[in-house]
């Protein structure tokens, strides 16, 4: 039981009608979300559903010359949501960026209990809206705004899905996400850190001024998490 309450720690999870959600839970188990493990390699077979508690996973778009991040996902939201678009194949490389926890069950336990509940399909799709925003949206930054208003964007994204204000990050893993060149990561990180709103130390980022940061940040930030918030829809009270 005391699990079953762990898993609502994901807020689809825990928004979910009991009914639904007990039945959901009877197939769920705990796992941790160890940084840079891959969960799903672009047009493999999808095997599992996973929904964050904590912890940040990144969706990469696979290029001939490396990859660049195009949606994050942390406890908002869950990771196989290709099985509710009529697909079994994840559509991107799934990367863990940021340690955490999650819940996952089988992919097939999930396309199962959404094509038999109308409630469960709905409020996942709700989810897929925010999603399929957020990744238009990281089109339009990547191509308008500055490698430092991009990358302020990208560590609020994941400072508000880590549940801890510092957590382990490579400059090379940034630069990646970014799709930038290392040296451009350095000098950002520098200039952050300067400017009072990070402290960056042997892969260890810590947020220090959080108001700095979003101030710091474009205009893609709040567009994206208001539509989180959003999105995200009441916990019942059962």
């Amino acid at each position: 039981m005391a699990e079953d309450f762990r898993h609502r720690a994901n807020r689809l999870i825990a928004a979910m009608p009991g009914d639904v959600r007990g039945k959901l839970e009877q197939h769920l188990e705990i796992v941790p979300l160890i940084p840079r493990t891959v969960l799903a390699e672009s047009g493999s077979p999808l095997r599992y559903a996973y929904f964050p508690h904590a912890g940040v996973i990144c969706l990469m778009a696979a290029l001939r010359k490396g990859g660049a991040e195009t949606a994050t996902v942390g406890p908002e939201g869950f990771i196989g949501f290709e099985v509710l678009l009529g697909s079994s194949t994840a559509s991107q490389r799934v990367l863990v960026q940021v340690a955490g926890v999650a819940s996952r069950l089988p992919i097939e336990v999930l396309s199962g209990l959404a094509r038999d509940s109308a409630t469960l399909r709905d409020l996942l799709l709700r989810y897929i809206r925010y999603f399929m925003i957020q990744v238009l949206q990281s089109v339009a930054c990547n191509g308008l705004h500055s490698v430092q208003e991009r990358c302020a964007r990208w560590l609020l994204m994941a400072h508000d899905r880590a549940g801890t204000d510092s957590f382990q990050l490579t400059q090379e893993f940034l630069a990646e996400l970014l799709g930038i060149q290392r040296p451009s990561v350095t000098i950002v990180a520098r200039s952050l850190q300067q400017a009072g709103l990070i402290r960056y130390s042997r892969g260890l980022i810590a947020i220090t001024d959080r108001a700095g940061l979003e101030r710091a940040a474009c205009e893609c930030y709040a567009m994206v998490r208001d539509a989180m918030n959003e999105a995200q829809p009441p916990v019942p009270a059962n």
